[in-house]
């Protein structure tokens, strides 16, 4: 689930402060698959139409943890464009991939590296990365001795269908279908946890001796990254799915909204009345209608979990108890 992206980032910031990889250093030094990608533009003839060329600058980890990487996904429609081309080719970007995470990488990039958000599949090179560099044969590996083990975060898993003792503790999965709930089995997959676990998470981060990373760090997760100016802020704020789901509605045809971007998630520059989160808090969403909120300054975090779906059917009653939770308890 999206919301449980914070995991690989806090995986990858580990090896940054072991020595391992360079926040700022090109990560083709391990993911070779990305240092000659093609930079995509729309062309000038039909809606369709595409014009690639060569990027010139080389794809960070930085960028990679603030999705500023380039990277987007195949529901772009240039990146759709592009596949239905006889280019993918040319470039080697299509056939089968022996790991699936290379072939998630594997696409044109839309933008020069940092000059631009996309919140696409740079979590997938992050997590590429995380398992070549971090001495362990998976990258599942590497988080549960790493991050899960470390918390004693017991029921954490990648995998709940090779846990039976958490899968059988699962909260049934369901779907609205206009007539009701329906069972929806097919989508208890990835990222699994007890509230209890995504709780010990957050309350290390916010806790000011954390187990997890360093200071320097732990500002990333929490500092706004993206300068008023830059194109990547522009990017983030000019696409309202990415910040609706706790600014509400009314923030659609808002210009500026007061959001930006951090190693961790979407950052608060303002309170925010729609959710009650307050100026600084550090926040994002995802599958099954998951949100956590978390604020340094504050001292607290939360989190909202639900087993509904589609995304977003939930996303008042998420609101709903972080107004009352962020007014009650962070007074």
């Amino acid at each position: 689930m999206s919301a449980a992206k914070i995991v690989t980032h806090i995986a990858a910031l580990q090896l940054v402060e072991r020595g391992v990889v360079g926040l700022d250093e090109p990560v083709s030094k391990h993911l070779p698959e990305v240092k000659n990608l093609p930079l995509i533009d729309p062309g000038r003839g039909a809606q369709e139409s595409f014009v690639l060329s060569t990027a010139t600058r080389q794809m960070t980890l930085r960028h990679l943890l603030l999705y500023t990487s380039g990277l987007d996904n195949n529901e772009n429609p240039l990146v759709r464009a592009f596949f239905d081309s006889s280019e993918p080719s040319r470039y080697g970007l299509q056939g089968e991939f022996a790991n699936p995470l290379v072939e998630r990488i594997s696409l044109p990039l839309i933008c020069e590296p940092g000059e631009g958000f996309a919140y696409g599949w740079s979590i997938y090179g992050t997590q590429l990365l995380v398992e070549r560099a971090g001495g362990k044969a998976k990258y599942v590996e590497y988080a549960q001795e790493h991050v899960f083990d470390v918390l004693g975060m017991q029921s954490a898993t990648y995998l709940p269908k090779t846990r039976p003792d958490v899968w059988s503790k699962r909260l049934q999965m369901v779907e609205t279908d206009g007539m009701g709930l329906v069972e929806a089995d097919e989508m208890s997959q990835g990222f699994t946890c007890a509230m209890s676990d995504m709780a010990k998470l957050l309350g290390d981060l916010i806790s000011g001796s954390s187990k997890l990373l360093g200071q320097e760090s732990i500002d990333l997760l929490f500092k706004a990254q993206f300068s008023p100016s830059s194109a990547a802020l522009a990017s983030l704020r000019g696409d309202k799915d990415n910040y609706t789901f706790v600014l509400g509605k009314t923030h659609d045809k808002q210009d500026s909204p007061p959001v930006n971007w951090s190693a961790a998630g979407l950052v608060m520059e303002e309170d925010i009345p729609h959710s009650g989160l307050p100026a600084g808090t550090v926040t994002w969403e995802g599958m099954p209608n998951v949100l956590w909120a978390m604020n340094r300054e504050k001292g607290m975090a939360a989190l909202f979990a639900t087993q509904l779906l589609p995304v977003w059917e939930a996303n008042e009653l998420a609101c709903l108890f972080m107004r009352n939770a962020w007014k009650r308890f962070a007074a």
